[in-house]
């Protein structure tokens, strides 16, 4: 499960803060949330301080987050762990 908690920073700003699994059908549910966000032209910053893990195609969608000018913080140090096996196929 994952919830994500859009918080407003300003009018040109705002943070997604995640809690729970980056997997599955959530990555979806990320991708939409973070999309609108990112159509409506704010400076998007995405919490990870609270996921608990996060799969290969969560790690995909991060990264083409962050080449759309989204901003991660407070990743967990598993997390670049599991950049390192999705990169290795061993997702």
């Amino acid at each position: 499960m994952l919830k994500i908690t859009r918080v407003v920073l300003s009018t040109q700003e705002t943070t997604l803060r995640l809690d729970g699994r980056v997997a599955g059908q959530w990555v979806g549910l990320l991708s939409d949330s973070a999309d609108s966000a990112l159509i409506e032209g704010l400076k998007l910053t995405i919490d990870l301080k609270n996921i608990s893990f996060i799969d290969c195609e969560g790690i995909a969608l991060l990264k083409r987050l962050i080449a759309r000018g989204a901003d991660p913080v407070n990743a967990p140090l598993f997390v670049n762990e599991q950049i390192k096996k999705c990169k290795d196929g061993q997702g």
